[in-house]
This record gives C-alpha cells, structure tokens and sequence, in this order.
C-alpha cells in the first residue's frame, strides 16, 4: 500500500473511531439495554432446545466476530454455544446474530470515505487494499461490544432465563473473534473453594487472577495488596473488612457484595460494577474510576474508552472517597449518608434518588 494513503487511512481511521468514542458514550445506556433484550432472548432459546433434549450443557456462549460478514459489509455479530472443547465441540450451535450495525455506523463511512479517496490514486491502490485495511481495523471497533455486553449481562445474570440455562462447571460469555482472541465478559464457576483460592492468592501471581469467578465466597478480612483482578466477578461475596490496596480492579464486578470496612485505597476501579453493594464505611481514598477515552491524548483514538464506575443501590453510608477520581459514577438510589468526598472529582457523576446527596453541593468545582 502507498505510504502516503496508509498515512491518510490511519488518521481517517482515528477521527472515525474518535466519533465512535462520542456515540458510545452518549448511547451506551440504550445500546446495554438493546443488549440485554435480545441476551435474554438468546437465553429463553437456549433453555427452550435443552428442555427439548436437543442441547447439551453449554460451557461457552461467544458473541462472534466473522470477518466473511464484514468484508461483504453485513454488521452482525453470530451468536454460538459450546460445550468444554469449545471450538472442537461437534455440537456447537449457532443460536442467534445479533445485529451490530449502530456500533459500525463510522466503520461504514469510513470504508465509503477511502474507497473514495484511492480514486485518486490513479489504480495504485486497489479494492483488495482498501478491504485489507478495513479488516485489519475491525477490532477497533468491535471491542465497543464487550463492554456493552459485560454491563448487559451482569443484569441478565441475576434473572430467569439466563440461571435456569443447563451450564457445565464452569460457563463464559466471550466477545471476539472465532477461534481466535476473545474477551471473557462474564464468568461463572460453580465448584469452588475458598481456602485454596486465598492460599493461591498469596502466591502472588502477576496476571493469573485477571477475569476469575470470586463470586459468593468469603474473603472477609483478606489482606492481599496490588493484586491484579482486572474484569473479575465478585458477586455476592463478602469482602468486609478486606484490604485490597493498590489493586486493579478494572471492569469486575462486585454486585451485591459485602464490602463493609473494605480498604480499596488507590484502586482502579474503571468501568466496575458496585451495584447492591454494601459498602458501609468502605475507603476508596485516591481510587481512580475514570470514563471515557483511555489515552491521555483524547485527539488520538488508542483502545475503546471506559464506562462509568456503577454504585447504584449501593449503601455506602460513612464511605470515604477522599480525592478519588469517578468520573461520570452512578450513584442512582444510594445511600450517601456521611460519605466523604473531600477533594473529589465528580465530574458528570449522576446521583439520581440518593439519599443524602444534598451532601455533594458543596464540592460544586468538582461535580
């Protein structure tokens, strides 16, 4: 390809995903709810052919991203299930496609805006060119889809009839390419242990914690500091009194869980999931919960931007968010008695229906 329109192709590349960036974050609450609509419909099938005898229990359920769809320009996402050999299971089953298309509306105009532009090129650059480039920038767009769908199926999980689905031990959501990269969106193991998870944890292990199933298990009065749990599940576990300081916690969710004294000082907590939390008298002090575009040049598109940290329902009565950053956080229906917000930024954030949310007028400069 002729360097001066790989050039062009780069920067038109980066101005769509930018508009893409804007459109996500101003549809994302309309896009997750279309989300889970039609992954509740998923589900209602899936249990339907099992309760028929016609699907074995499923250990993964991918959002799939085929290229052959793309390079005719048909923006859907096919919906597959698996048994425990995954992609060698000879009874996978397509169950679904789930249409893409309002995420691919600036791929779109992109891929029109350089079959225009090698015009100009006087046949230096062909059709196949321009398709290459298309393709090679496809996942740039598509990981807008996991978020959408790790908020979406965080509500669908606590409900019928995605809890009466027949999962092997261990079930995941995936969103990515087929056979290929993917991202676990949802985890959801049944068997486990807590005394051997902790004895684990104190390995210290860099990355082998990232998006793990902690749910439901009792990590009251952990001390495990920098730890890395980036897009883990700790629904309904109790973490009360835990001290997890420095840790990573991008994308997990805690839905439900007891974080009652939990120490989370200088977390990340990007795109986390408080919701029903009881977090009585928790510190977030210098926690950083941005929203948004990732890179710090917001005219440079560099990886699909975060969602809002979510604290909605949660009690957080006498929490202490001392000069934490939450950019844009939900805290819709919590309980914000004696929460300290001291040096804050709240940029954004939506207090819809807390209590004591009177509270927050006097950090204006920030909120």
């Amino acid at each position: 390809m002729q360097k001066d329109f790989a050039a062009q192709a780069r920067n038109h590349r980066n101005a769509y995903l930018l508009k893409t960036e804007a459109a996500f974050a101003a549809n994302s609450s309309s896009w997750i709810s279309g989300f889970a609509e039609h992954f509740q419909s998923v589900c209602a099938l899936i249990k339907k052919t099992q309760d028929e005898s016609a699907l074995s229990p499923v250990s993964y359920l991918e959002y799939t991203m085929l290229y052959t769809n793309f390079a005719n320009r048909r923006y859907v996402s096919e919906v597959r299930v698996y048994g425990d050999q995954s992609y060698l299971d000879k009874n996978q089953r397509i169950v679904g496609e789930y249409d893409i298309s309002f995420l691919f509306e600036h791929f779109d105009r992109l891929w029109y805006e350089l079959t225009a532009l090698k015009q100009s090129y006087l046949g230096k650059i062909s059709v196949r060119d321009v398709t290459a480039f298309m393709l090679q920038v496809l996942p740039d767009f598509y990981a807008y889809l996991a978020s959408i769908a790790r908020y979406a199926v965080a509500e669908c999980a606590e409900n019928k009839p995605f809890a009466d689905i027949d999962k092997n031990d261990t079930f995941m959501v995936n969103v990515g390419d087929y056979m290929a990269a993917t991202e676990n969106v949802f985890i959801e193991t049944k068997n486990k242990d807590t005394a051997e998870i902790i004895e684990w944890f104190h390995e210290k292990h860099e990355y082998e914690y990232m998006a793990g199933d902690y749910s439901g298990l009792d990590f009251s009065r952990l001390s495990f500091q920098n730890a890395n749990f980036c897009r883990s599940q700790f629904r309904g576990s109790d973490l009360s009194h835990s001290s997890l300081e420095g840790s990573s916690f991008i994308k997990s969710n805690f839905r439900n869980a007891n974080m009652e004294k939990a120490c989370l000082d200088g977390c990340s907590i990007h795109e986390a999931d408080f919701s029903n939390a009881i977090l009585k008298n928790a510190s977030f002090i210098n926690a950083n919960a941005r929203a948004g575009c990732a890179g710090a040049d917001e005219e440079e598109w560099k990886s699909a931007g975060f969602l809002p940290a979510i604290f909605r329902n949660a009690d957080l009565a006498g929490a202490d968010f001392t000069d934490a950053v939450l950019c844009g956080a939900d805290f819709t229906g919590a309980n914000l008695t004696g929460v300290n917000f001291s040096g804050a930024v709240l940029t954004d954030s939506i207090f819809t229906n807390a209590v004591g949310a009177e509270s927050i007028s006097a950090l204006d400069s920030n909120y």
